[in-house]
């Protein structure tokens, strides 16, 4: 995989980003990945019903997609093992592909993502996933991502940044912390609904009988659920249209006027609570370019 060094700097030494002198906002030069803006919420929830925060603005659908094929019986999927430089621990198992649209379509000049062509309805596959899921919403606004798992049926000799892995494998590595990504949870909570075969319930209880037959349960159509889907569905359009959340985008500047502090190296809220907006210099071997 190669080694990977993330550094803090401070703003100014940042390459291809800066901060618009009108708004304020924090922009890369291509126009593309995502901007750092101000976001002004209303609600009417009664702890806090207003406040303005820093938003991270990133229209693009982004592709979260997990390859499986079956070996001997049993599905296994191609996983990643992926630096991100805000990780804890550098590297975690992540999906095949996990790229925004400014990735694969290489506006960082850098190369191909590696595996991305079988997320395009190539003829030899089968698409077993394919639903679109918002991102984290506390700092990404209205972002969602292309959630998918595609069957393939060819051999397909896995990079060395990559492993073929059983459900059951998968399984026992989410009891560790920091081990699987939210991005490759995402997919996988796909699982239950697209797969419906013995040789994948047998493989992900391994040796759990009461975790095997509740996955047995998920999995059958016939099997009775508390609440029909219907009163789900109805229950949670009830909860939104009750519930007021108003929203307007506002320049990045307008938040120091609610305790967001810019200095130097950081945006942070005067309070020491939430989150700060920070930069970092990266280097890595193991992403499609080399430093950023």
């Amino acid at each position: 995989m190669g080694g990977a060094d993330v550094t803090r700097i401070p703003f100014a030494d940042m390459t291809g980003w800066r901060f618009q002198p009108d708004t304020g906002n924090l922009v890369h030069d291509s126009g593309r990945f995502f901007t750092i803006e101000g976001l002004r919420v209303h609600t009417d929830r009664s702890w806090v019903s207003t406040w303005t925060q820093p938003i991270i603005v990133q229209p693009e659908i982004g592709v979260l997609g997990i390859i499986v094929k079956e070996f001997d019986g049993v599905l296994h999927c191609l996983m990643q093992a992926k630096m991100e430089p805000g990780n804890v621990n550098r590297v975690q198992l992540s999906p095949t592909v996990q790229a925004t649209r400014s990735n694969y379509t290489r506006v960082h000049n850098g190369a191909e993502i590696r595996y991305l062509e079988y997320f395009r309805r190539r003829p030899d596959t089968r698409v077993l996933v394919d639903v679109l899921q918002s991102e984290q919403g506390s700092w990404f606004l209205h972002k969602r991502n292309r959630n998918m798992m595609v069957e393939i049926f060819d051999d397909l000799p896995p990079h060395e940044d990559f492993r073929w892995l059983t459900l059951g494998q998968i399984r026992r590595l989410l009891r560790l912390p920091h081990m699987v990504n939210m991005d490759a949870r995402t997919v996988l909570s796909c699982v239950p609904s697209a797969f419906s075969g013995p040789a994948m319930v047998a493989e992900i209880g391994i040796d759990d009988d009461s975790f095997t037959n509740e996955v047995r349960r998920s999995m059958s159509i016939e099997a009775p659920s508390l609440h029909p889907t219907s009163d789900v569905l109805s229950w949670l359009t009830d909860v939104r249209t009750r519930r007021e959340l108003v929203q307007k985008r506002v320049p990045l500047h307008c938040v120091t006027e609610a305790g967001w502090l810019r200095t130097r190296t950081e945006i942070t809220h005067e309070d020491g609570r939430f989150f700060d907006v920070i930069a970092v210099h990266v280097r890595s071997a193991a992403r499609e370019v080399a430093s950023w």
